[in-house]
């Protein structure tokens, strides 16, 4: 099919990926790597960083690697696009340089979050949907200009990463309001820099990058950067966005009759809204969607896979698969007789109130006679991600006076235990999206629509997403999951006070 491909890169907090879609959203080839942050302990044992250049070279080698894997001809692919993890951020120079890169993970600006939450959270809040974290770029921009003030006063041009590999692809800036928005530097509502902030903080006005919606052509392939890729110059660049938005897409969630909860390292849950949603006690965000006239009211479940990871990792071993740890994961019975994991997922809470402790409730000595207490844990751990998600439906449900239909997509549905265990929690059925990559599936039908392969949004899903697979709750399972949630909800709570 000559002429009909997409190369979508996908830099996430693990690793950079490029996936390759026809236009009837069939995957081609997806191409991973993995990669590491460095840290910088003479400035924060939370600060992490990044060679950004190191960073594009892998995609860009993920990239022709998929194209030669694919045996897909430089002329027969129509756009190229780029979504990335959410505040993870490259500052440049005069000269276009990258002096500063930073993912999601750089938590160095503590006492400047502190410090924004105290003056101006509400306000804040008010304009951009976000309580003050140190994640946030805006805090970073203060932490450097108090602690690195020579590398701060070099600082040109602020982008997200999504926006600086479509500037290493085109040699153009510009930044769309699903990522900008979480700088805690964009009104939401205005879709614009809030430069009144901005000038009140004194931050250099020409930092940010003028504004682009996702689905915009921004340019055409450089040749430099076609050479890199082994592309041809002058491909169409099509503006991207946030990953966790471009996986609502990729579900399609692409108005306001869905919720959908994007499984992977932490699981945000997001519904779609047609105006901005603020909670009145500060415990969720809002945020654009990558679609023009809608945003997203999200809450959090917090560390989701990321613990899996961690359990999989300490119990079993790394290099064991997934699949072998969730075969016996899944012959423990619901409930886990009583056991209760507290390991990092949660739901979101007040600005005030401290997340709660780690802890394993219910863990008797007895386990060691069923030769199953890893298996055990390993379920308490996935039933604890799925009462978290539950519990930010929940919350999001009673701010939004109404609930709807529930998506999941991501990586940790893919085993279904997971789904399964979600259905049964939730009391009604779970829409999965079976495409591996969900992200780079959005994206490419985002990009699809701006380079002409699909007339709106709506034919692009029609035409490119697969059938979502429902997942029903186990009557058996409801019953006992009832009173597993209340529980859990009611020992996270206290245990907040420990």
């Amino acid at each position: 099919m000559a002429g009909q491909y997409l190369i979508i890169f996908d830099a996430g907090t693990g690793g950079g990926r490029c996936s390759i879609f026809d236009s009837n959203g069939r995957q081609i080839i997806s191409e991973y790597r993995e990669w590491r942050y460095t840290t910088s302990l003479s400035h924060s044992p939370y600060a992490r960083e990044f060679d950004a250049d190191m960073f594009y070279n892998i995609m860009a080698d993920a990239a022709g690697t998929a194209s030669i894997k694919a045996g897909i001809a430089p002329g027969d692919v129509v756009a190229i696009s780029a979504t990335s993890q959410r505040e993870g951020c490259v500052l440049l120079d005069k000269d276009g340089l990258p002096i500063y890169a930073g993912p999601n993970m750089d938590w160095r600006a503590v006492d400047e979050a502190e410090y924004l939450a105290a003056t101006y959270g509400d306000r804040i809040y008010e304009f951009s949907g976000h309580w003050p974290h140190a994640m946030f770029p805006a805090c970073r921009l203060l932490w450097f200009r108090k602690n690195d003030p020579e590398l701060y006063g070099r600082a040109h041009r602020l982008l997200m990463i999504n926006d600086w590999i479509i500037y290493c692809l085109t040699g153009r800036c510009c930044s769309e309001p699903s990522n900008a928005g979480e700088t805690m530097l964009f009104d939401i509502v205005e879709q614009e820099w809030n430069w009144d902030f901005i000038d009140e903080l004194n931050l250099p006005r020409h930092l940010p990058a003028p504004i682009a919606k996702p689905g915009t052509v921004l340019g055409g392939l450089t040749p430099k950067a076609a050479e890199r890729i082994g592309l041809l110059p002058g491909t169409p660049v099509i503006v991207g966005g946030a990953d966790t938005q471009m996986a609502l897409v990729g579900s399609g969630a692409i108005d306001d009759s869905a919720s959908c909860a994007v499984s992977g390292t932490s699981t945000p849950v997001m519904a779609p809204i047609d105006y901005p949603v603020l909670d009145s006690e500060r415990r969720t965000w809002t945020g654009c969607h990558v679609i023009p006239g809608l945003w997203v009211l999200e809450g959090n479940a917090k560390g989701t896979g990321v613990v899996y990871r961690w359990f999989r990792d300490e119990f079993f071993g790394p290099d064991v698969p997934f699949d072998s740890v969730n075969r016996l994961v899944r012959q423990i019975p619901a409930g886990c007789d009583g056991l209760l994991a507290f390991l990092g997922s949660g739901i979101c809470q007040t600005p005030d109130m401290p997340f709660p402790i780690g802890a394993l409730i219910g863990l008797e000595s007895s386990y060691e006679k069923t030769c199953a207490t890893r298996a055990r844990i390993g379920r308490a751990v996935l039933e604890a991600i799925a009462c978290a998600v539950e519990g930010n439906v929940r919350q999001m449900n009673e701010i939004l006076a109404s609930s709807r239909p529930f998506y999941m997509c991501g990586g940790g549905t893919r085993s279904g235990v997971l789904t399964e265990i979600m259905a049964s929690i939730h009391e009604a059925p779970v829409f999965v999206n079976t495409v591996e990559e969900a992200t780079s599936l959005g994206a490419a039908m985002i990009a699809s629509v701006g380079v002409g392969l699909h007339s709106t949004l709506e034919d692009a899903v029609g035409a490119m997403r697969p059938e979502l697979t429902k997942v029903d709750p186990d009557p058996k399972d409801v019953e006992v999951y009832r009173d597993v949630f209340q529980r859990w909800i009611n020992t996270f709570q206290a245990l907040r006070c420990l």
